[in-house]
């Protein structure tokens, strides 16, 4: 098993999440009035009480250059 940061790879990976979890609330929402950064806020939050630290992960979904 691989272990990874997910908290600090989810920060990392910002820009390529932040839209689509934007678009889901909006589909799931449609009148909802909040900005997108907010939501990527409030759910980075979430998965940090949820897990910390180091998270165990199968290594077949892990490519190591």
């Amino acid at each position: 098993m691989a272990r990874i940061k997910l908290e600090e790879i989810l920060e990392y990976l910002y820009e390529d999440i932040q839209p689509s979890i934007y678009q889901a609330v909006k589909k799931n929402i449609p009148d909802c009035d909040i900005e997108s950064r907010v939501i990527y806020r409030d759910f980075l939050k979430e998965i940090g009480r949820r897990r910390h630290d180091w998270v165990s992960v199968p290594d077949n979904l892990i490519d190591s250059y």
